[in-house]
């Protein structure tokens, strides 16, 4: 829908992006309601880990415009096509930090509705961002999004009406039925299954069959699937269970979880480290006194050292006369 420019902000003095509507679209009422929801839906998420729009409007020759803050850093699925499957330990601290502006989202009403790798940011200070809010929390009565509806079979757009990136979206959303913030949660499960093994939960030589996928597959039967570590699938697959009611029911849920996990994992990781039977505040002072102890004892016997030294003296002084008497 739009180019991103890297730019500087004379009034606030920062670097910022500025995301301008593409020409041929400004005429396009769909397309400019999606970019004023888009930038809207964006502004009410108050959370960290969701991108920043710190401006948005239409200029007098009529260029729509966008200002978000500046990410320096790569996408998920870049991180993906250039390096591969993520570590587990990694996939938690994202998955912690998108859970919580997915939760911020909900909590105001908004549901993403197209959670997926290319839509989370990696900053280079280790912070995950949420990106591109265009088709959250549609205005419009629901409808049948049947598969005559426009869905992007990989990472583009199309010029239609967007419901959704095939492989990623949920099956209610698939078979058109009322979604909440659970649809965001199937799509994040998708994603750190993606992340972990490097390989897309649903995907197909095209949309319509990657949809078909979502319906009937089970992404545990994947090969791939067995490099997911076992204490992890639980939460992986729960994501992307078929009924709204069988997965996570809130982020704050999932979110708990895993929070309670990595808690229990330290806990384990503590019970096998042997730690000193006193605190080491102790041990120095030990180190301290037999130190002093030590200066004094060699104090002590350079005192005795030098008496005898002194008693030696005098009594080389006392019979050095006598012998000097007798050999006259």
């Amino acid at each position: 829908m739009g180019a991103v420019y890297r730019a500087h902000h004379l009034a606030m003095d920062r670097r910022v992006a500025v995301k301008l509507l593409k020409p041929h679209l400004t005429e396009d009422d769909q397309a400019l309601q999606r970019f004023a929801r888009e930038a809207r839906s964006t502004q009410k998420v108050e959370s960290p880990h969701a991108v920043k729009v710190l401006d948005f409007g239409v200029t007098p020759h009529h260029d729509y415009y966008m200002v978000l803050e500046y990410l320096d850093g790569r996408t998920v699925q870049r991180e993906l096509d250039v390096d591969g499957p993520f570590a587990p330990s990694r996939v938690l601290h994202v998955a912690k930090q998108a859970l919580r502006a997915l939760g911020a989202a909900h909590r105001s009403g908004i549901i993403h509705r197209d959670i997926k790798p290319d839509n989370i940011f990696l900053t280079n200070e280790g912070r995950a961002k949420i990106l591109d809010f265009g088709i959250a929390r549609i205005e419009q009565p629901a409808r049948t999004a049947g598969l005559s509806d426009s869905i992007t079979g990989g990472r583009g757009s199309s010029s239609q009406f967007l419901v959704g990136t095939a492989g990623y979206m949920s099956p209610e959303q698939v078979r058109g039925k009322p979604i909440d913030g659970r649809t965001d949660i199937f799509s994040l499960g998708a994603t750190f299954f993606e992340m972990l093994t490097g390989r897309r939960a649903f995907m197909r030589d095209s949309p319509v069959e990657t949809l078909g996928a979502v319906l009937r597959d089970d992404p545990r039967k994947h090969a791939e699937a067995e490099r997911i570590p076992e204490d992890l699938k639980g939460f992986v697959f729960r994501c992307l269970e078929k009924d709204p009611a069988d997965r996570y029911q809130s982020a704050r849920d999932l979110l708990l979880d895993l929070r309670a996990f990595q808690a229990e994992q330290l806990r384990q990781a503590s019970e096998r480290v042997t730690f000193r039977s006193e605190p080491p505040w102790k041990h120095r002072r030990t180190r301290v006194l037999l130190r002093a102890i030590a200066g004094v004892a060699l104090f002590a016997i350079g005192l005795y050292a030098g008496s005898c030294l002194e008693r030696s003296r005098a009594q080389s002084a006392k019979t050095r006369p006598a012998a000097t008497a007798r050999a006259q």
